[in-house]
């Protein structure tokens, strides 16, 4: 998982770090299902898009990692090793 920070432009546009669209291969011009889930912004290109079924369990994904975002950001977990982080996604 890689995560970086961005900010949106005077018109409105927001820049996907180079780095990951380096690694998703994404091109100039790429369109994106944009989406807007309980004031989480989900980007996900077109060409990846499957399934209904399959946007649903990311979108559930997204959930679980806000939720321990929010749990970071307030002190009741801390941000763990590697290890113990898959240690617990296997839980998941």
């Amino acid at each position: 998982m890689t995560i970086d920070i961005s900010k949106v432009g005077e018109r409105g546009q927001i820049v996907i770090p180079q780095d990951i669209r380096k690694k998703l291969h994404i091109q100039q011009g790429e369109k994106f299902l944009v989406i807007n889930h309980d004031g989480d912004i989900i980007f996900r290109p077109l060409r990846n898009i499957k399934s209904i079924e399959r946007l649903e369990e990311d979108i559930i994904d997204m959930q679980i990692a806000a939720k321990r975002w929010n749990e970071i950001e307030e002190g009741k977990k801390t941000v763990t090793s590697k290890e113990e982080f898959l240690h617990e996604l296997k839980t998941w």
